[in-house]
């Protein structure tokens, strides 16, 4: 009976201790953007808002900095898409 303790005892401790950082790795992998797309939070120079369902974006004038949400917990990143053309810039007026 004191075997199978010590077996059971040692089977325990080797998949506590063996198992973490293999599960580790995988669950810290994070999800990058292709390789030939941007980030979201990348100035997109054409919309005025955009998002990759998890990061919505927004700039108020051609010249302003984005401005982003932060990323949901659980959320997979698809294709970046343009939700609003950025305005036209406004052409000076001749006299």
């Amino acid at each position: 009976m004191r075997v199978f303790r010590i077996i059971l005892i040692a089977i325990a401790a080797a998949i506590a201790l063996g198992f973490p950082p293999a599960m580790a790795e995988d669950s810290f992998s994070s999800a990058q953007p292709a390789s030939n797309e941007r980030a979201v939070q990348a100035d997109q120079p054409h919309c005025s808002r955009w998002t990759d369902e998890c990061v919505n974006c927004t700039r108020d004038s051609a010249a302003g900095a984005p401005i982003c949400s932060n990323i949901g917990m659980a959320c997979q990143p698809k294709s970046i898409r343009c939700l609003a053309d950025a305005p036209a810039q406004e052409r000076p007026q001749s006299k």
